[in-house]
């Protein structure tokens, strides 16, 4: 394994990982005072309290973490052989327009291969109880819009998730993107399994945290994030204003992506409508004019980071 993503680097950022409380933000934060993630695992406890704003237990756990490389190591290699691949932020495979968030995750786990086209895509969010109508619209969107060769990102959810994942698998060469809550052997909810594999098949299985992380309502949220940064655009089919929708579309507007919400009359969903509106959604109707998405997706400027790696 080489010293560099696959089981170079990606061992210490997954060492970084393993502290309780440090998360994408705490894990860059260490990268950049100490150098890399290899001189924070490597720094003393001292150090790890008084530079890299450690408690003394993290600091601690941090250099349980570093003696046990060899299994951590060991442990990558396994997951590896089950196709899961890692790839950290320093990576050629990384994709760049996760760096324009604040705290772009240090490492992600992927089944299934990400391209560099998928950042021309267009993420089709939504409630996890949509009407009828709704989620026959996120299916065909998605599914013109995969026609039209944009890469659906989705997080797998019940409700309009699946729709989108859906809509854009029956697109011919449709490719799609799930970004998940949980850890690649954890996948939630458990009826998308199957779907969970077409995707991978199609697409990829992309997640931030260990593959034997179980879903939690925080993972849930902090994925809203890299949906919104990995896609062009976000199109919120249907949400009401406490959806984790309307937190992805906060994330679009932060990231300066095109943002698009579905118009519909009955409540609490045109209130969801209204509150996106207001942060800048253009609204649109659920048959709307895909030619022109597309369009305007392509108009959209290069997304240059303005954030350095480390």
């Amino acid at each position: 394994m080489n010293e560099r993503g696959r089981g170079g680097d990606a061992v210490w950022w997954a060492a970084l990982q393993q502290v309780p409380g440090v998360g994408a933000a705490g894990m860059l934060r260490l990268a950049r005072v100490f150098g890399s993630p290899r001189d924070a695992v490597e720094a003393n406890i001292e150090e790890l309290a008084a530079r890299g704003g450690l408690s003394v237990r993290q600091a601690q756990q941090l250099k349980q973490a570093g003696a046990g490389e060899a299994a951590l190591r060991a442990k990558i290699r396994t997951w590896r052989d089950e196709g899961i691949e890692l790839v950290s932020l320093t990576d050629e495979q990384y994709p760049r327009s996760l760096l324009d968030l604040q705290s772009p995750p240090p490492l992600l786990y992927l089944r299934g291969s990400l391209h560099t086209e998928d950042g021309r895509g267009a993420a089709i969010v939504g409630t996890r109880g949509p009407t009828r109508a709704a989620a026959a619209a996120a299916q065909k969107l998605a599914r013109g819009l995969a026609e039209r060769g944009h890469t659906i990102v989705s997080g797998l959810a019940r409700g309009i998730d699946t729709s989108g994942h859906l809509g854009a698998l029956e697109a011919g060469r449709g490719r799609t993107v799930a970004v998940l809550g949980c850890g690649l052997r954890r996948l939630f909810p458990l009826e998308n399994d199957a779907l969970a594999q077409d995707v991978a098949e199609r697409g990829c299985l992309v997640s931030e945290v260990p593959p034997d992380t179980e879903v939690q309502r925080a993972l849930l949220v902090a994925r809203d994030r890299i949906q919104a940064a990995l896609s062009a655009a976000v199109i919120v089919v249907q949400a009401h204003a406490d959806c984790g929708s309307i937190i992805t579309a906060r994330h679009a507007v932060r990231c300066n992506r095109l943002l698009y919400a579905i118009r519909w009359p009955q409540r609490p969903f045109a209130e969801g409508c209204e509150q996106l509106r207001s942060m800048g959604a253009r609204v649109i109707q659920a048959d709307a004019d895909l030619d022109a998405i597309c369009a305007e997706i392509e108009k959209s400027p290069p997304r240059p980071s303005q954030h350095p790696l480390l």
